[in-house]
């Protein structure tokens, strides 16, 4: 088997000639790809010279920033050699030979997460030079993401691993699509490697008693706010509802927007083109007023109830009665909230801690300058009510139609080992789902992950059913309906419960 998987790495990828700048992966990754074809094709040997920094620049009609991180990977991954005063040559250990390596295809919607899956690589492969890896990354966008694997999976054509929101696990278990990871010799604590998880995430991505997906990430909802901006106003992050619409209105103010070259006071995802995003960033109002999807034994139905009308109307007025956020939330992608933000075009954001990064690679700051800019904390609660985040992550799933899983589930191990990708993880301001990570961390130095974790604890998941997915697009469509439409908010909530009711076979309680 394994030897019918072997493969030269270089023709499985077409030779890249330029930048495309509306690909979802980073343009320093994408100029890393670049050069690292030019030295396997040949073009570039070993002792060559690589253009200068500037001539990158020149060639690719790219900024300096990418360039020097591009060269500077490669670089620590020992395919560069930087002589001072000589320039930038390709190693003495680099070769054009055939790299005969093992290719997982891998499906996720996180841009940046190469970079953690490349570590993961190189530790491998320097542990085990007679299995050499790479992994082939296909990034799609989340909103398409669930319909393109299934469709993949339909024609024959699914990657060997996706990496999924965990709340899709158990329906694609109940559907047959991932293994059981037991059955490829997965064992919590079985000393391969660092592999206990909380709790709360292996209850996650189990089914029926059976544990389906690899914990990646542990993420939780936030309200992000621009803490210079605050205390320049004197202004604390907002606890309630009351709170959010004060803090709001103030940077409504026509000389407040004018000093910070502000648009809106406040940006959330609000409707289905952000996919399961407007579920995790709004689903804390509801909750904090007492709604929920499924009442606690998820026996029956009821988000058509006091708490959700309530929610619901407090969303809608934000937009329509007090204008301190766009209408167009209801059509914000899920990556436009953060993007609005890190641009210093809005004072606050809802969405998820998984958003860090991006935040502060669209803002341009090191992680010393975002602390300082950014501040984060549980959304506002209702009045009366109390804070509560939305608790998610992703995880990795190996697909059925995958040839060798047992294999590739000891690498994803090792993928998400902090002992290995811990480094990563701070470097990308994401959280791990296993505790061993947080022993890694320095409390003053790595306050923002420790700050999530303690948030982590007592945050509230959504609803793990093989039919979250269905479910999860009725939630969105509920959220979006309240926020543009002028039907009365009962009736909407109404006729949620009502296609949700069909989908989980499970009764409607109203009121």
């Amino acid at each position: 088997m394994w030897s019918e998987c072997l493969t030269d790495h270089r023709e499985q990828v077409p030779l890249m000639t330029e930048i495309d700048r509306r690909s979802p992966v980073p343009i320093y990754h994408q100029l890393k790809l670049l050069i690292l074809e030019n030295i396997e094709h040949g073009r570039w040997r070993p002792g060559d010279r690589v253009p200068t920094e500037r001539e990158l620049c020149e060639t690719y009609h790219i900024s300096r920033s990418p360039v020097r991180q591009a060269l500077s990977e490669l670089a620590q991954e020992g395919v560069l050699r930087r002589r001072r005063g000589s320039g930038t040559f390709v190693s003495r250990m680099a070769s054009n030979e055939p790299a005969r390596v093992l290719s997982i295809k891998m499906m996720c919607s996180d841009p940046h997460w190469h970079r953690v899956l490349e570590q993961g690589a190189r530790v491998w492969n320097r542990e085990h030079p007679e299995r050499q890896i790479a992994f082939d990354i296909q990034v799609v966008d989340h909103s398409q993401f669930y319909d393109r694997l299934h469709g993949d999976v339909g024609r024959g054509g699914a990657p060997d691993v996706a990496m999924i929101d965990c709340v899709w696990v158990a329906g694609l278990a109940k559907a047959g699509f991932i293994y059981p990871l037991e059955r490829l010799g997965f064992r919590l604590g079985n000393g391969k490697s660092n592999n206990a998880f909380f709790s709360t995430f292996v209850e996650a991505n189990s089914y029926r008693g059976a544990l389906y997906g690899l914990p990646v990430k542990a993420d939780v909802s936030v309200l992000w706010y621009r803490k210079d901006w605050f205390e320049v106003e004197g202004l604390s992050p907002p606890r309630d509802w009351d709170d959010l619409l004060t803090t709001a209105r103030h940077f409504l103010k026509p000389e407040v927007q004018e000093r910070y070259g502000l648009v809106w006071p406040l940006v959330f995802c609000g409707g289905r083109p952000a996919g399961e995003a407007t579920v995790y960033s709004l689903m804390p109002f509801i909750w904090s007023a007492g709604g929920s999807v499924f009442d606690d034994g998820q026996s029956a139905v009821r988000i058509d109830s006091l708490g959700t009308w309530q929610a619901l109307q407090f969303l809608r007025e934000l937009v329509n009665r007090h204008g301190v956020s766009p209408a167009d939330v209801a059509t914000y992608k899920e990556d436009v909230p953060p993007k609005l933000f890190a641009r210093g075009e809005a004072a606050m954001s809802l969405g998820g801690s998984y958003e860090g990064e991006l935040i502060r690679e669209v803002g341009g700051w090191d992680i010393d300058e975002f602390t300082k800019h950014v501040g984060y904390v549980v959304p506002p609660a209702a009045p009366s009510g109390e804070r509560v985040s939305a608790v998610g992550g992703t995880s990795y799933v190996i697909l059925r139609q995958c040839e060798y899983p047992e294999l590739v589930l000891d690498v994803l191990e090792m993928a998400v080992d902090p002992a290995v990708v811990g480094e990563q993880y701070r470097s990308m301001l994401q959280n791990s789902p296993s505790p061993s990570f947080y022993e890694r961390l320095d409390v003053e130095e790595d306050s923002i992950l420790s700050t999530i974790a303690t948030m982590i604890a007592s945050s509230r998941a959504r609803p793990p059913m093989p039919e979250y997915f269905k479910i999860s697009h009725q939630l969105e469509a509920m959220f979006e309906a309240a926020i543009i439409d002028a039907e009365p908010i009962s009736e909407i909530t109404n006729r949620t419960a009502q296609f949700i009711s069909v989908i989980s076979e499970k009764p409607c309680v109203h009121g």
